[in-house]
């Protein structure tokens, strides 16, 4: 029994290990390719690194089905009254489009705020949740716009080799939507799985309610801030 609970806490151990050295690597990256502040749009469609260095008031933005993944600094995002905080061992899946109020809090120079944006395509969601195995997996939670999930290495090794494509352009057409296929599998999989999936068989009437009430929050929100939507 002791020689179990000992093997459980090295594979503990040797995992988070493991998620440290990916995100290292994740942020040198994108580091590389975002020399300077602001936002890269890259020549893999839908895929976008930011770089910020300092810290900004409440701002409005609207957020498209997408997977953001944080390796540095941190960001709060705010939706429908619910405030989220975005650090270096999360990620951010939005689902549908809508409004939210975001804040970075945590970036500098010497430590920028480091990311990646890859929009979702929801029609490759739900061509993967009609395989067999995810057939079994019932989902219970109610569908929200965004949700909060810890990054792990099976999910940061593929965002590393669709980064790694960038190098190597003339395999983006090839490669990228295999990388990007197994990105939304990784998210299925995951404890956020229920929720990209309740999101992706959301009906058009669902959709315009959730948005309507985010856009909502998101003008009060503003206004507590001191800032003007701009939705």
């Amino acid at each position: 029994m002791i020689g179990q609970v000992i093997k459980q806490r090295a594979k503990s151990g040797d995992q988070q290990s493991g998620v440290v050295e990916m995100r290292a690597e994740l942020a040198r990256k994108i580091a590389a390719h975002v020399q300077a502040a602001g936002e890269q749009t890259t020549a893999i469609p839908g895929l976008t690194l930011y770089r910020r260095t300092a810290p900004t008031p409440c701002y409005p933005a609207t957020y498209e089905p997408s997977l953001n993944v944080f390796v540095q600094g941190r960001k709060r995002i705010t939706l429908g009254g619910t405030t989220y905080l975005c650090d270096e061992s999360t990620f951010l899946l939005s689902s549908v489009d809508v409004p939210v109020v975001s804040q970075i809090v945590a970036a500098s120079e010497e430590v920028p705020l480091l990311s990646l944006l890859l929009k979702l395509d929801m029609t490759v969601v739900r061509e993967i949740l009609n395989q067999e195995e995810f057939h079994a997996l019932e989902g219970s939670s109610q569908p929200r716009g965004i949700a909060i999930g810890k990054t792990t290495v099976d999910l940061l090794k593929p965002c590393s080799r669709l980064l790694d494509l960038l190098d190597t352009p003339g395999d983006i057409p090839f490669l990228r939507n295999l990388i990007q296929r197994e990105i939304v599998y990784r998210l299925l999989r995951g404890p956020q799985g229920e929720r990209l999936r309740a999101i992706a068989t959301l009906g058009d009437q669902s959709h315009r309610t959730c948005r309507a009430r985010a856009n909502a929050h998101q003008r009060a929100r503003c206004r507590e801030c001191g800032v003007r939507s701009r939705v």
